[in-house]
């Protein structure tokens, strides 16, 4: 569904919302052009000495009810329009965001985080003011002017009304002239200044890195440069603003000066009352807005249609990963038999995975090695529908993959991968995401299981500790064993360990791998590692090379081939890992 839809679809529900805060600024225009008319005629009354004290207060009075009256429908006009327009926010920033989740990673290798996080910010933002502001803009506006206008010719006559009111045009192309110009340049401040806040933030999470490289220099010279930039762009944004708002007031003035002129000979001569005089200058200033308005409403609602095709990359985004129209349910695993497999990435022409043939069974535990780029973890994201099967089969307890939903599949399988992400919480919500009521026990279990429980409870506020941005105030091999703990406290049955304890020392690997197998009987681990010590006890080991499955088999059948896994091997031993 894409942008425009959605927004047809929330009119369509909440017109009414749109028709009330329409008729209460027509309630406040037309409230607002009346008091000037009875300020003219108390003016007149004065002048010639016909309006006595009580009849003053009789006007006063009307001209308080007026103001009583613009300021409820003020209220409701905000409340309705204004309303409405977060009503929007709410429900399009949900939509969007459920939309993000069903989509598959190879979306998210196309875009950048920092453009997502943009889509729901800024262009989000920026139509819910087209909803709430440019409604407000559009309605207010043609109603002001129409009714102003029909006033001003009523007081002074047409010629006097189209003198006056033809320099108050020129308004509506400054106002998108400028508006354009002065849209690129807060753009462009945005944009450095998006740059310096990026470089800032990306400096303080490695400001270990800047300390231990002594580069304080260099990253205040690259800060330095960029703030200058910001400040240049904001300089820029700042000029044009300066020249826009006088002009706007010699336009202005010039419309009074011409009403001044013709309206003061007009009342000289007779031809109209000083009252109607005053009232027409009070409807010229009431004209000024409406007039820059125009060209603030077009520039709006421009840049709210960019920014409508720019959320159409989230809502018309499909996943590659289609789900099946008629799932196969899976209740337990028994069996993956892949079968000639070959796949690359999107965009890309060379396959990473080629002719692949692999079975694994359950309560097995499989290795797959290899060099980096051999395509190991390509493997481990294709079992997890991660990305499409095309060329190739998958079967799972000798179903297709494609026929499984992704769904029962997340609830057999589960993959812990090379990379590490901890929430800025604490180590207990950090392995218990989504989990509620979680027995102690069972959380020291899995700690325990994945040699971390040792370091947690070092720590003063042990499971409570909160670990800071991503983890960031613990090592990278106690954030690993946190992450492999968050997946052994859920009950899967298969469980793919990417290379997620790159960060231990090959002794701990070795007992974390053991202790899991041995204490989850019957569950099936597939190990994707480059430490070959570790895979020593496994039933199958595949030895993947260039993309290919080049050899097969348990550890000592592969040393003693001396092949690629021999070699391999031999050169770790050498290495010390």
């Amino acid at each position: 569904m894409k942008t425009s839809s959605i927004l047809i679809d929330f009119l369509k529900r909440n017109w009414y919302k749109y028709l009330l805060g329409f008729l209460a600024l027509v309630m406040v225009d037309l409230l607002q052009v009346y008091v000037p008319r009875i300020v003219g005629k108390i003016v007149d009354s004065l002048n010639t000495e016909t309006m006595n004290f009580a009849e003053l207060k009789i006007m006063i009075g009307w001209i308080m009810a007026a103001a009583s009256g613009m300021f409820l429908g003020r209220f409701l006009w905000r409340y309705f329009l204004g309303g409405a327009s977060r009503y929007f926010l709410l429900e399009t920033m949900n939509r969007m965001f459920s939309k993000m989740l069903s989509l598959t990673p190879g979306f998210f290798d196309r875009m950048r985080s920092g453009e997502l996080m943009a889509r729901f910010t800024n262009d989000l933002s920026l139509l819910r003011r087209v909803l709430g502001q440019g409604a407000i803009l559009l309605f207010d506006s043609f109603i002001m002017v129409l009714m102003v206008f029909i006033f001003m010719i009523g007081n002074v006559g047409w010629k006097l009304a189209w003198i006056s009111f033809a320099p108050l045009l020129l308004l509506v192309p400054t106002s998108m002239s400028f508006g354009r110009l002065i849209h690129r340049r807060v753009a462009d401040v945005q944009r450095s200044f998006s740059e310096l806040s990026g470089f800032t933030e990306e400096t303080i999470n490695g400001i270990r890195i800047v300390k231990s490289f002594s580069s304080e220099d260099v990253s205040f010279g690259i800060f330095e440069e960029k703030a200058n930039v910001n400040f240049r762009d904001t300089l820029r944004a700042v000029k044009v603003s300066s020249v826009f708002r006088p002009l706007i007031t010699l336009i202005a003035s010039s419309s009074f000066f011409l009403a001044l002129l013709y309206g003061g000979r007009a009342v000289i001569n007779e031809k109209i009352t000083l009252g109607d005089f005053i009232a027409f200058n009070s409807y010229l200033g009431m004209l000024i807005w409406p007039m820059m308005a125009y060209g603030f409403m077009v520039d709006l609602f421009q840049r709210g249609r960019a920014a409508m095709r720019r959320m159409d990359t989230i809502f018309t985004a499909q996943p590659e990963v289609k789900e099946p129209e008629r799932p196969v349910k899976i209740d337990h695993f028994k069996s993956v038999i892949i079968r000639d497999l070959t796949y690359r990435y999107p965009g890309t022409d060379r396959p990473v995975l080629k002719n692949i043939n692999m079975k694994v069974k359950r309560g097995e535990m499989i290795g797959i090695v290899g060099s980096v780029g051999s395509g190991k973890t390509t493997i481990a994201k294709l079992l997890m529908k991660l990305y499409p099967v095309e060329r190739g089969k998958i079967f799972i307890n000798g179903v297709d993959i494609n026929d499984i939903s992704s769904e029962d599949l997340r609830r057999i399988f589960t993959l812990v991968p090379q990379e590490t992400f901890l929430f800025s919480d604490t180590i207990r919500n950090n392995i218990t995401v989504g989990m509620k009521n979680v027995d102690e026990k069972e959380i020291e279990r899995v700690t325990k299981l994945a040699a971390v429980y040792e370091d947690i409870m070092s720590f003063p506020e042990k499971f409570d500790t909160v670990v800071g941005e991503r983890g960031v105030t613990l090592s990278g091999g106690q954030r690993q064993r946190i992450t492999i703990a968050r997946a052994l406290i859920r009950d899967f049955e298969v469980y793919i360990f990417d290379d997620c304890l790159s960060a231990v020392d090959p002794e701990t690997e070795e007992k974390i791998i053991s202790s899991i197998r041995n204490s989850m009987k019957g569950k099936t681990i597939i190990v994707i590692t480059h430490r070959l010590k570790v895979l020593k006890d496994a039933d199958r080991i595949y030895v993947l090379d260039d993309g290919f499955i080049k050899e097969e088999g348990r550890h000592e059948e592969l040393l003693s081939r001396d092949g690629i896994y021999s070699r391999m091997y031999r050169k770790q031993l050498i290495e010390g890992g």
